[in-house]
């Protein structure tokens, strides 16, 4: 297992010392316009500048399938903890996720994902398949995956190739109780900071209505317009297509 961390104008990012600390290897995705003022351990450059998230996303995607990869833990730039629920709320290092891949190895799971620190203690079940979202800290296994993130749903494409995930493969296991912790989307400075406060989720969100429709429906958060996924009934349709 290889931590591939994509960053964008966080050049103090720590997220990566996470992984350090227990032994993961990790690689920095960087733009050339940025990777000089990055003082951070095995950078790799992207190519391209200010290509997308989508772009980025599927540069790491590729540089794993050419090196030959089976297992990578793709994970954001912003994440600054992980830890488990049981009974309380506890913080535990990155070690988790030996124990998450030890598990996974023996599973038909393409995307392997945990929760977020604040919704762990009201998950009801250890587990789920194909019923929640894998983001932000996402365990993949390369060898399976044989479908691209989508750049016109940019700022949604993880979660248009969660759903690709469900439809071309075995799809999701997410480990309700295992947490990760990070601020709230497009609060920190960097990253896709500037294209949230344009609203360009928004027209994402848009866009993946009339892609998954009847599956994905438009609704309002606040002042801001998203999406709410019926991801339990999307897997249902079509496993039935595939039976």
């Amino acid at each position: 297992m290889i931590c591939f961390i994509p960053t964008k104008g966080r050049t103090n990012t720590k997220t990566y010392k996470l992984f350090q600390e227990v032994g993961i290897e990790v690689k920095h995705f960087i733009e050339p316009q940025e990777i000089d003022s990055y003082q951070v351990p095995n950078k790799v450059s992207i190519l391209e500048n200010n290509k997308g998230i989508g772009y980025v996303r599927n540069f790491m995607l590729n540089y794993a399938r050419q090196n030959n990869y089976e297992w990578i833990l793709i994970c954001d730039d912003d994440v600054s903890s992980f830890g488990i629920y049981n009974g309380k709320t506890i913080k535990q290092d990155a070690s988790i996720w030996f124990k998450i891949l030890e598990k996974a190895k023996k599973l038909p799971f393409e995307l392997i994902g945990i929760n977020y620190t604040q919704h762990a203690w009201h998950e009801k079940t250890s587990y789920s398949i194909n019923k929640k979202f894998a983001e932000v800290c996402v365990l993949m296994n390369v060898s399976k995956i044989k479908w691209n993130y989508r750049s016109e749903f940019n700022l949604k494409e993880d979660r248009d190739f969660a759903l690709q995930t469900i439809k071309n493969g075995n799809g999701i296991l997410r480990f309700n109780h295992f947490w990760f912790s990070c601020p709230d989307v497009g609060s920190n400075a960097g990253g896709l900071q500037n294209e949230y406060k344009q609203k360009k989720d928004e027209e994402s969100a848009t866009k993946m209505c009339r892609e998954w429709n009847p599956f994905i429906k438009l609704q309002k958060k606040n002042d801001r317009i998203d999406m709410k996924t019926d991801i339990k009934a999307l897997s249902n349709y079509y496993r039935k297509i595939v039976k």
